[in-house]
């Protein structure tokens, strides 16, 4: 047998039993503390603007992107009295609840994020629905445990705080939108090339502070919660971005893309992008979306007040449970009365379907609202033995009327329906952007917009829809115009 046949039938041999190493010298450095143009702070009037210019000349992996910060609460209410009473508290909240939009630019021109102006609920709805509390924990530096426990550095939700404010350094990394794409599924490093694709910028938006979870002790029938809630305020300095670039890269790779650009195909990378909007739950709630790969669409209920801030209420001398799983702008919930001792409404006279165009997703309507949580975890885990999910998570403030304290509940299926009621409709077979071939499968509306309706039986003025589109957009480099455009 030659060399050549020999080397030919390697494929047979799984990858324990070939032997070897090569070494090839590609090394990356961090960049750490990037400053803002312009302002370095923000507050919770929900104004505030930021923006970076990333390192340019560089090859930057977007997946190593985050930024620092020193957050500061203030107006809470240290209480007095045995047992406390009067107290306010609130949590630091995870980081990404910040952030209103997150908007991409490559060049100047905005490619991802523009159309996602619920970025932090957005977020929140991926890691409730594909994530499980150790991933929380290990992501103390972003504060996530006030999501899966209700409790900050400085204790739980349910106590008094130690002084009138907090302080704390914090983390917001793992960014949705550009930051994620190119085969994540097999590499979750996300590189981009700013000879080709140009200089890259990240404009952030922040939000109000409806953002945060509020425990005001006092009685709730003399106490209203949005005055409690805007009582407290929420402050940012000292942003900072980090981002790890190619320090050293062998020279075949510039000689590579010398020659690949030499040809007249396009260059073409793939990434993660998504829209959204709120609208009222009506029978037909309609969004509209143009996109050469609609991989699925998510649906989170809401509460047509969730924008205005507000503070759960107790008082610790009488005895009470107060749902705090989420707070009001973070709380998915639907128009459907269960409980765990009565839960038929869930699945009785109930309907839900998504129509493109003649197309029915899926093909008969679902008639229970469970099958919505199995369609959300289908989509994120196939079935996987490695699945995670928070949809089931349930966190109450318990006080016996001297004691107060965090307490969760047991994990049932009517807490989807009041807490984390998440549906996510799958149009492919994967998403595109992380497809290990790079492969687009979803619905393609050949750059037109297209008219996706959502008909359930849920129809409610007092309720609303938070509907994402689900993308995978294409990133293009003309190598004979020598110009870069974005194929939504």
């Amino acid at each position: 047998m030659t060399d050549a046949e020999l080397m030919n039938q390697l494929d047979a041999l799984p990858n324990s039993l070939r032997y070897g190493a090569k070494q090839l010298q590609v090394r990356v450095n961090r960049n750490t503390n990037i400053v803002p143009i312009g302002t370095d702070s923000v507050n919770s009037n929900g104004s505030g603007v930021v923006r970076f210019r990333m390192p340019s000349a560089s090859i930057l992996n977007l997946s190593t992107l985050s930024i620092s910060f020193v957050s500061t609460i203030s107006g809470l209410a240290v209480g007095s009295g045995t047992p406390t009473k009067a107290y306010r508290n609130a949590l630091i909240p995870a980081a990404y609840k910040y952030i209103r939009r997150a908007q991409f630019y490559l060049g100047g021109v905005s490619v991802a994020g523009a159309l996602l102006n619920n970025y932090n609920q957005a977020y929140h709805a991926f890691v409730k629905a594909s994530t499980n509390k150790p991933y929380a924990y290990a992501k103390v530096g972003s504060s996530y445990t006030e999501y899966s426990d209700l409790y900050d550095q400085y204790g739980s939700l349910s106590s008094p705080p130690p002084g009138t404010s907090k302080v704390a350094f914090q983390v917001l990394d793992d960014f949705l939108l550009l930051a994620k794409g190119n085969g994540a599924s097999v590499n979750p490093d996300m590189m981009i090339d700013t000879s080709i694709w140009q200089d890259a910028e990240l404009e952030l938006n922040f939000d109000t502070n409806a953002i945060l979870s509020i425990f005001q002790e006092g009685d709730s029938a003399s106490l209203d919660p949005t005055t409690q809630a805007n009582l407290v305020s929420w402050a940012l300095t000292n942003i900072r971005l980090n981002i790890d670039a190619i320090s050293s890269i062998p020279s075949i790779y510039g000689a590579f893309m010398e020659a690949r650009s030499q040809r007249p195909e396009p260059i073409r990378l793939i990434f993660q992008n998504l829209v959204s909007q709120v609208s009222q739950i009506l029978q037909t709630t309609r969004v509209q979306l143009s996109s050469t790969c609609i991989d699925g669409l998510m649906i989170c209920g809401l509460l047509a007040t969730q924008a205005t801030p507000s503070a759960f209420i107790g008082n610790v001398s009488s005895a009470f449970t107060i749902n705090a799983t989420n707070n009001n702008k973070f709380n998915f919930v639907a128009p459907i009365t269960v409980t765990n001792a009565n839960d038929t409404n869930a699945y009785t006279g109930f309907n839900a379907s998504i129509q493109v165009g003649t197309a029915l997703y899926p093909t008969t309507p679902y008639n229970s609202a469970y099958l919505l949580a199995d369609s959300t975890y289908n989509h994120f885990w196939h079935n996987s033995l490695m699945s995670n999910s928070l949809l089931y998570q349930k966190e109450l403030i318990v006080s016996d009327g001297t004691n107060v304290e965090v307490v969760e509940q047991a994990y049932t299926q009517p807490t989807y329906i009041t807490n984390q009621f998440i549906w996510v409709q799958s149009f492919s077979l994967e998403d595109g952007w992380a497809s290990a071939n790079k492969v687009l499968s979803g619905i393609d509306t050949s750059a037109t917009n297209v008219d996706i309706l959502v008909q359930t039986s849920m129809a409610n003025a007092s309720y609303s829809f938070l509907l994402i589109g689900l993308l995978s957009s294409v990133l293009e480099y003309d190598t004979q115009a020598r110009r870069v455009r974005v194929i939504q």
